[in-house]
């Protein structure tokens, strides 16, 4: 994404939080580091030939200074009393199918994702996400398919409990949200077994059925914070990882941009090389994203993931030795 496409993203965020979005968030829905947004911003606001209304909560403060409005937890506003909105209410299978098609639409790309903003800020995709939330990038997204979708968010909104058919067996869940991970394009229910809370894959949920039963949605949970430590869909424990990247070409910068949504550590060393620390669930996955920066990345701990790198690497070697006759 170019500075001008970000700046058509910025835009088109803000424009979507009539509630105000703080610059943190601009910089982390862009994928970019703070200091990127904060000279983007002040690009913006600078704009005299066509000046934008953009303005802060900060602004009304009598003794803030410029650079007071140029920090991460400062929110941006857009004025709109001179616009005017035609209400179009969608339900989320009608909102999955326009979005399918922004990316045929010969427009703008600042339009198309302020079109794409505009219809998921109605989707309770905000901040605290509760029912539903997108793992990912925004889009493109999978189309859903059956009756299955409906009846599972009516029962999360009323606080049905479900009978499910999932994988060849009947199980009777609590249904605490739909989640979308972009990376796979495949839509999943969270739900409560009993204690334990698991994500199930609506493609492999054959059957939904109502039992008439009702029970306590968890007092204070978001879909978002349960997938905060996260790295993919899996299940499994919580770990402590630690990976040095060495500033090889634009290695550093992907780290940041890849985990720009997560609550990771990240501390650059003497020699100019970034530290990873985090707590993640998902140990496939988060080995698959650290093989990808091949030997700019080392795995520091735990031991068992140094180990299963090593394993990983020595099976792809053994494809390329030659056989010995």
């Amino acid at each position: 994404m170019d500075s001008i496409e970000r700046m058509g993203k910025i835009l088109a965020l803000i424009e979507a939080h009539p509630e105000g979005i703080c610059g943190r968030a601009l910089a982390d829905g862009c994928g970019v580091p703070w200091g990127t947004m904060k000279q983007d911003l002040k690009v913006l606001v600078s704009t005299v030939e066509n000046p934008i209304p953009l303005y802060t909560d900060r602004d009304e403060e009598n003794n803030a200074f410029e650079e007071d409005l140029f920090l991460p937890e400062v929110k941006w506003f857009m004025a709109t009393a001179q616009k005017c909105y035609t209400p179009v209410h969608l339900n989320v299978r009608e909102g999955v199918g326009v979005l399918a098609t922004l990316d045929f639409l010969q427009e703008d790309n600042s339009l198309k994702e302020g079109l794409r903003q505009k219809i998921l800020s109605g989707f309770d995709l905000g901040e605290e996400e509760t029912y539903r939330y997108i793992k990912g990038e925004l889009a493109p997204l999978e189309p859903i398919q059956g009756k299955t979708f409906p009846i599972i968010e009516n029962a999360i909104r009323t606080n049905q409990r479900l009978t499910i058919a999932f994988n060849g067996r009947k199980i009777t869940v609590d249904p605490l949200g739909i989640v979308y991970y972009s990376r796979l394009r495949c839509w999943y229910l969270v739900a409560r077994q009993g204690d334990t809370i698991k994500t199930y894959h609506l493609n492999k949920v054959l059957e939904v059925q109502e039992t008439g039963e009702s029970f306590v949605y968890p007092e204070g949970f978001s879909l978002k914070a349960w997938f905060g430590p996260r790295w993919g869909m899996e299940y499994g424990d919580l770990i402590r990882v630690k990976v040095r990247f060495l500033n090889r070409s634009q290695t550093v910068a992907k780290v940041h941009k890849d985990v720009a949504h997560r609550a990771s550590e990240l501390t650059t060393l003497e020699d100019g090389s970034l530290l990873f620390e985090d707590d993640i669930i998902g140990v496939n996955e988060f080995i698959t994203w650290v093989l990808g920066f091949g030997s700019a990345a080392e795995i520091i701990e735990p031991v068992e993931l140094r180990e299963l790198i090593l394993k990983r690497v020595r099976e792809t070697l053994g494809n390329y030795q030659e056989e010995v006759y």
